[in-house]
């Protein structure tokens, strides 16, 4: 009996400790040095920036909670206006939650436009994102491969 209960509390916090590596999460300083923000605008969330006026990126959650943005970066450097913001998607799940971090790529040359949209992570385990200098693709977990021209 003893053995069995020793079982069970295990099955329960190994996962538990899992999850907490990786939540909550925290955010980049990369966050506040852009600036950036959450607003609502008729029931929406959307990330905005002080830096980036013009920039006005939809948050798309996967449960009904607070977005919180987790980090901003321009990852390709001969191509400055290609930027990418990740943030954390809400935690689906009925008996498991599933943390969802989600990961755009936006042009800043052209008000924010959307170029690819996908999962960062899900359930702690990151989706392969491939960068090239002209390219930029993910294997979403959710969507399958996608892989786009950079502006």
């Amino acid at each position: 009996m003893r053995n069995r209960l020793l079982a069970v509390v295990a099955a329960v916090l190994i996962p538990a400790a899992a999850w907490a590596e990786c939540y909550p999460f925290e955010a980049h300083a990369s966050i506040e040095e852009n600036q950036w923000s959450i607003i609502w605008q008729d029931d929406e969330r959307y990330a905005v920036s002080e830096m980036y006026p013009l920039v006005m990126l939809p948050l798309f959650m996967h449960a009904p909670e607070k977005p919180q943005l987790l980090f901003f970066d321009r990852p390709i450097k001969d191509r400055p206006d290609v930027a990418m913001l990740r943030y954390y998607a809400g935690s689906p799940g009925t008996s498991v939650l599933v943390p969802i971090v989600e990961q755009v790529v936006f042009d800043l040359a052209d008000a924010g436009k959307e170029v690819l949209r996908g999962t960062y992570s899900e359930n702690c385990d990151r989706a392969d994102w491939e960068w090239a200098q002209e390219t930029v693709a993910v294997d979403d977990p959710a969507m399958g491969y996608q892989k786009v021209a950079l502006p």
